[in-house]
């Protein structure tokens, strides 16, 4: 079918599209930008598009390449793509298809098909997310040399600051060359500064020189970072793009070719680029001249206003700067398409998000533009809802929520709680909105590890381990002293502190006693530092009660018991504390949305790929701290299936919908805030904006003094104030009809009320309801209501209170069955026996070790790939790479055996019936298993048929990977076609039609014969029966098979 006219594709696909969506769709084949609002459906516009060009005759399908960012967008738009061609009857009959993958799928694709161009080896083996954290730890415990400024810092926060700035350098193809130089003329400026009374320099100039000193040496640390991934042959997905980068730009043969096998591209998420991926695409798809790529067809598609990810290297401005990238072949800027009917939300909520965006969308680079980007809802859809509600306190605006949220499903406004979630600014909200929801018996869902930190029993194992790494990590054993377990009241703690002033404040030079212990626990460590720690092993003679001395000394025993295992295998460690902690149980207790809180971090734990022998206890906790603040060790949010009300962050939101949104803490200094952490004049970690890549639409610091830093930090304070908004914008437009707007004033740390924030004010204006409370106190009426409570709770939680319960009535009982003599009352192990456990404990975790290695490493694939190793690999990949790992030997089952004795047979039968000869079975097939396939064979159509081949050898190319096989039968039709036919003598379940469609492609280019002239089926020789699978498909789509599995 022809395509002539954009409104055929209305009829054809079945979709009302609106007359903007329509004029993008069928857009010329040049350059455009389209600005795809929230909910405006962009991802069937593209899909649509790629109907048109195809249906229209203007490109072939397997010429259209489209690019978005994670592999649930990449298979959603293909699934969409393929659909949408078939149903406009447009589809390639020969099966020729789209490429779309993610950008970093693609950048790995580009770089191993052309790497060797600049020298590059193939077998790098890709890390993400925790396992740079993995390799950043090691890089700073293995430093060289001593590193001055860091020194200050705990190895953990380095391993943050280099992995960031690794990153950030990446991201903005920045190499230590250009750093250094940056800092050697930045040096020389702040030397020329202006300082106060002529000698002192000013504050700011003086943090500037810090950060930058620390940069240099966090520099040295990236160096070191770099070369032990190169030592080992791994690479990050930054890396692959700037090496496909440097292909785009330094191989010109690359770009010519690529841009000839993909006459169109899509790229989706632009607004989510980041300055590589950019400098890429443009090296590959655009150019100073037409000759050079100038007016290829590129559209983009994105949304600025949703434009959150720039604090992990996305520059928004990519999405602005679109049409003078990516021109017309006559140098004019790229054509503009805007999207603006949003299909998901009522007006009303439409409204709100639309004054939100009002900042966003008035600046200048979009308004160039000349587009009206205001979202506008279809008619007669609902106007939707949004009410708001300002409460005193957090913990009343969290009661407020949880309840409402069970009313709504138990009046059946909402009938199922998966249409609803709580959307958090801050992951520290997370744990108390997840508390109250479950107390209520809510089925609930945190998305995501950064949330999940916060709980408390994890948050009690993550504090026990952070004591381990760092015995001056006072916080986290404060965290651990005052819990219901240790309950060590205000006057010990007092104490206690005071006890480690004076053990920080004594001299040095004499070893620690040996009651304290610590010697071989701080061999590093700053002795000027208080350690709670160092006081808890050694108490001095202070009026502690004798409780706390007692829990004092239980308490250190638990945590040197534990620091023995330090170098032990992290799930090791994590089960002891675990163990230690009484909380082992809980790591299979499921909450009422049927997750286990303790037992996805145990997961998280082994999701840490340990990719050296080095178990590194500070690189899981940088992981941990950076998933708590930003959550990048993950992609987009991705909650399960389950029936259960999901509490996420509002970053881990994009892309989903929920017909119910509830926006918890919209106050000042919450949601929005005003704290900046990208300021390189203070933040070591992040690049120097003369170096990034996006420069241009920066705030710069045009002159080094004190007043131009000061006005500097308040250009990014605004800038700081944009990147909210869109977050603002994000958070509303996920609501499709109810949205619940909230703030408080008060939270228990607080010493100054809060206000309601811009965000708050907005919403209440558009809302249909708002609630206030009467009156405000001017005091913390939580900070009065804590000093009147017992503190610690010595009571613990429900949870807790049942376990101590339940030990109180073990210990009963052990003592009433001892004294009954019915079993004698056991006694604690002694050395011998404790050694003997730790014995079984550490052998126990050489196995898992040896099993998680065994995992981690990558399959290695055999020069070439059996039939039935495909068919294996096609429906389990992860056992078939197993299997490639350890190859173990299998036995031959009985049925086997038959089927491989019946075959040569028969193989033997058609040689002897070409000699007019009569073949007999084998002494060992003699039997009545023989006897019914031989009756089986002889009811056949092929008895008495002689056939062109028999046990027919080959060796196919699919996927660029050798596939041999043997085919059985090959016969020749009444009809003078040709059939392939597979034996089976046993379980109809290995009836593989992608092994048989093996054989036909096979067959078919062994003889020059196109594959759809060969016909193959299956024979079942145990009930006489001809099987023809539905579908056998070409070698398009075995390929494309075989590579999304070896992917």
């Amino acid at each position: 079918m022809r395509l002539t006219d954009p409104q055929q594709l209305r009829e054809l696909l079945g979709i009302p599209f609106s007359d903007q969506q329509l004029a993008a769709i069928a857009a010329p084949l040049e350059p455009a930008v389209i600005i795809a609002g929230a909910g405006s459906g962009k991802t069937t516009v593209m899909a649509a598009r790629v109907v048109w060009l195809v249906g229209s005759g203007q490109v072939r399908a397997d010429q259209v390449l489209g690019l978005t960012f994670t592999r649930k967008a990449a298979g959603e738009l293909s699934a969409r793509v393929r659909r949408a061609l078939t149903e406009a009857g447009v589809a390639d009959p020969d099966g020729a298809e789209e490429l779309i993958l993610t950008y970093d799928a693609f950048a790995g694709r580009l770089v191993a098909e052309h790497g060797l161009l600049l020298g590059i080896e193939g077998g790098l083996r890709l890390i993400t997310g925790a396992a740079r954290y993995r390799l950043a730890a090691r890089a700073v415990a293995d430093a060289q040399g001593p590193l001055r400024h860091l020194s200050r810092l705990r190895p953990v926060t380095v391993t943050e600051r280099l992995v960031e700035l690794a990153a950030e350098m990446r991201s903005h193809l920045v190499g230590p060359a250009a750093l250094a130089s940056h800092a050697e003329v930045f040096a020389a400026a702040l030397d020329a500064a202006p300082r106060r009374s002529g000698t002192l320099e000013y504050k700011a100039v003086q943090d500037a020189r810090a950060a930058e000193a620390e940069r240099l040496e966090l520099a040295q640390l990236v160096l070191a970072y770099e070369q032990l991934k190169a030592e080992a042959g791994y690479v990050e997905f930054a890396d692959q793009m700037g090496l496909a980068a440097r292909l785009a730009t330094e191989v010109p043969s690359v770009p010519a070719a690529l841009r000839r096998e993909f006459a169109v591209v899509l790229l989706d998420e632009y607004q989510d680029t980041s300055a590589a991926q950019a400098s890429l695409l443009r090296g590959l798809f655009s150019g100073q001249e037409p000759e050079a790529g100038r007016g290829h067809p590129v559209t983009a598609v994105g949304d600025p206003c949703q434009a959150i990810y720039g604090w992990r290297g996305a520059a928004a401005s990519n999405i602005l700067d679109f049409g003078r990238h990516f021109p017309r072949a006559d140098a004019t800027p790229a054509a503009s398409y805007a999207l603006t009917v949003n299909r998901r939300s009522g007006q009303r909520v439409l409204d709100a998000a639309n004054e939100l965006a009002a900042g966003v969308r008035s600046d200048p680079a979009l308004a160039v533009h000349g587009l009206e980007l205001d979202l506008v809802a279809p008619p007669q859809t609902p106007p939707g809802r949004v009410e708001a509600a300002a409460f005193i306190t957090w913990p009343e605006e969290v009661a407020a929520i949880a309840d409402r949220i069970a009313d709504l499903h138990a009046f059946g406004a909402v009938p199922s709680w998966s249409q609803i979630a709580v959307l958090c600014r801050r992951n520290t909200q997370v744990a108390a909105v997840y508390a109250a929801l479950i107390e209520r018996d809510v089925p609930a869902e945190i998305v995501g590890l950064g949330g999940l930190l916060d709980l408390p029993p994890v948050a009690d194992v993550v504090a026990t381990l952070a004591l381990l790494a760092d015995p001056t990590a006072n916080p986290a054993a404060l965290r651990l002293l005052t819990s219901a377990r240790w309950a060590i009241g205000i006057p010990d703690l007092g104490l206690l502190g005071r006890r480690a002033r004076e053990l920080a404040a004594a001299k040095t030079d004499a070893e620690p006693s040996e009651e304290a212990g610590l010697a071989a626990w701080l061999p590093a460590g700053d002795p000027t530092v208080p350690s709670l720690l160092e006081a808890l092993a050694d108490p001095g003679r202070l009026p502690y009660s004798a409780e706390a001395r007692s829990r004092f000394a239980a308490f250190t025993a638990e945590i040197s018991g534990l620091r023995r295992h330090v170098g032990d295998g992290l799930i090791e460690l994590v089960t002891r504390v675990l163990s230690a902690l009484g909380l082992a149980v809980e790591t299979e207790i499921l909450a009422p949305g049927g997750s286990a809180p303790l037992g996805a971090l145990v997961q998280a734990v082994a999701g840490y790929v340990d990719i050296d022998a080095d178990a590194s206890l500070a690189g899981l906790l940088a992981w941990f701290e950076a998933e708590r603040t930003y959550g990048v060790g993950l992609e987009q949010g991705v909650s399960s299936a389950a029936d259960s009300v999901k509490v996420l962050t509002v970053h881990k939101a994009k892309g989903l919908e929920w017909e119910v949104v509830f926006l918890p803490g919209l106050a000042t200094g919450v949601f929005p805030t005003d704290r900046v952490t990208g300021n390189w004049l203070r933040n070591a970690a992040a690049l120097p904006y003369p170096l990034r890549g996006d420069a241009a639409s920066l705030p710069q610091l045009v002159r080094v003094d004190h007043q131009v830093m000061a006005a500097f930090a308040d250009d990014l304070t605004t800038q700081q104030r944009l990147s909210e908004d869109r977050l603002a914008y994000v958070a509303v437009t996920r609501a499709k009809q109810l949205l619940v707007a909230s703030t408080h004033t008060w939270q228990a740390t607080l010493a100054r009320a809060r206000q309601p924030s811009k965000y708050f004010e907005v919403l209440a204006e558009h809302s249909d309801a708002v609630h206030l409370p009467p009156e405000i106190p001017q005091t913390n009426p939580l900070v009065t209501a804590v000093a009147r409570a017992a503190w610690p709770e010595v009571g613990g939680t429900e949870a807790f209170q049942r376990r101590r319960l339940a030990a109180t009535r073990v210990e009963e009982a052990r003592a009433a069955q001892a004294e009954a003599g019915e079993y004698p009352l056991a006694s604690e192990l002694d050395l011998d026996g404790a050694a003997l456990v730790d014995r079984w404990r550490s052998s126990r975790e050489r196995l898992v070790a040896a099993e998680l290695a065994d995992r981690a490493r990558p399959a290695v694939f055999p020069d070439y790939l059996s039939v039935t190793g495909v068919g294996q690999l096609q429906r389990d990949p992860v056992a078939f790479a197993a299997g490639l790992r350890r190859p173990m030997p299998r036995l031959v089952s009985e049925a086997q055996r038959w089927g491989v004795g019946f075959h040569r047979w028969l193989e033997n039968r058609f040689g002897a019936q070409s000699m007019l000869l009569d073949a007999e079975p084998e002494a060992e097939l003699a039997g009545a298993e023989f006897e019914r396939l031989r009756a089986g064979f002889e009811a056949s159509p092929y008895a008495n048929a002689v056939p062109v081949a028999v046990e027919a050898p080959f060796t196919l190319v699919l996927a660029g990977r050798l596939v041999r096989g043997r085919i059985d039968a090959v016969f020749r039709t009444d009809d003078g076609g040709i059939q392939v036919v597979d034996w089976k003598t046993g379980n109809l379940a290995s009836a593989d039609p992608l092994q048989l469609a093996c054989y036909r492609l096979a067959w078919a280019e062994l003889t020059g014969l196109a594959v759809e002239d060969v016909d193959a089926v299956f024979y079942d020789l145990h009930n006489a029966t001809v099987l023809r699978p539905e579908h056998l498909g070409g070698r398009a789509e075995l390929e494309r098979g075989l590579l999304a599995k070896l992917s």
